[in-house]
């Protein structure tokens, strides 16, 4: 399995994947209609076409209007609107399957970085809903290197070295509210069982290749946050290139969203518009989950209690024992 098939298995279970279905199908169906009028030739130049307007280097921002991102690159952004009503726009950008591949800068105040090796970046906005949010979530696919492999020891040297890029700017480890509080190789442990599905785990520690083999892809995660944005990090590999003696191949894909949509994903569609009143009532049912699973785990592993949550709080199992979240 090459990277650009990673890439379709990637965007299928994404984070946006329930958004992208219909906007992927009306893309295919266009694109189809378009090849049966089109020689193989004139697809090739199309395609050679393409590549050669999208730029080097694209920015974006989490909260940016769609209209002034598309303005920035206009012959690289194709937009969707055709879908759900056209209360969902989708916008995109796609370097060549081959490469080379693009950079993506993410703006973000003190806490912007730059991505390199970028296959493509996906953008969602809900004008209907929410029109000052804007591009409300970024979904980048992400190669570790130019190359159509590398070996499994480089993926995870470049994979930890992107992870350390994110803390050096000042991104801070998110444990869901509802997550027990983990850190180090207890937080990979944890991530890799049953109950901890989707845990995130801390890049603080750096596996060794035994462990980083044993990762399950996909439903692993990193994730940070830095000043009301989210950032998740997964990746994908190719399962039949498992050989530590032989040259695997690795999809990263970094989720970017906003705090509001975060929230607002804890709520039924007909209660998402009430979403500011309804969260502190959900947040302490959240945090008294978090208690309970720390209860069940402590004899196996440390709790930190050090974390601090992005909304700066921090509740310990010992305010569940003692009534105070009811």
């Amino acid at each position: 399995m090459n990277k650009p098939q990673l890439r379709k298995r990637m965007v299928a279970g994404s984070v946006i994947a329930g958004l992208l279905l219909t906007s992927i199908l009306i893309w295919s169906a266009t694109s189809l209609s378009s090849s049966e009028q089109t020689s193989t030739a004139d697809t090739k130049k199309l395609t050679e076409r393409d590549s050669s307007m999208n730029p080097k280097e694209v920015t974006i921002r989490v909260g940016q209007q769609g209209k002034e991102w598309v303005d920035m690159y206009p012959n690289a952004v194709h937009v969707n609107d055709k879908n759900a009503n056209g209360e969902i726009v989708f916008y995109k950008v796609d370097w060549p399957d081959q490469g080379p591949f693009g950079t993506v800068s993410i703006d973000h105040g003190v806490n912007s970085f730059n991505v390199p090796y970028v296959m493509g970046v996906m953008g969602s906005a809900l004008p209907s809903d929410h029109p000052d949010e804007g591009i409300d979530e970024f979904d980048l696919s992400v190669s570790l290197t130019p190359s159509p492999t590398e070996s499994h020891p480089e993926a995870l040297h470049q994979f930890y070295a992107l992870l350390k890029t994110i803390q050096n700017v000042g991104w801070k480890r998110e444990i869901r509210v509802f997550n027990p509080r983990l850190s180090g190789r207890d937080a990979l442990l944890y991530s890799q069982t049953e109950d901890g599905d989707g845990y995130s785990i801390d890049a603080s520690y750096v596996p060794t290749l035994i462990e980083w083999m044993k990762i399950e892809d996909i439903g692993s995660h990193w994730r940070f946050y830095a000043n009301n944005v989210y950032l998740d990090v997964t990746f994908m590999r190719d399962h039949d290139k498992m050989d530590t003696n032989q040259p695997g191949a690795y999809l990263v894909s970094l989720n970017f969203k906003n705090s509001n949509s975060v929230e607002r994903a804890y709520f039924k569609e007909k209660d998402r518009p009430r979403y500011k009143q309804l969260y502190p009532a959900e947040r302490k049912r959240l945090a008294k989950l978090r208690g309970e699973a720390e209860r069940k785990i402590s004899s196996q592993y440390h709790i930190d209690e050090t974390y601090i949550d992005p909304d700066g709080e921090t509740l310990a199992p010992g305010w569940i024992r003692q009534g105070e979240i009811n």
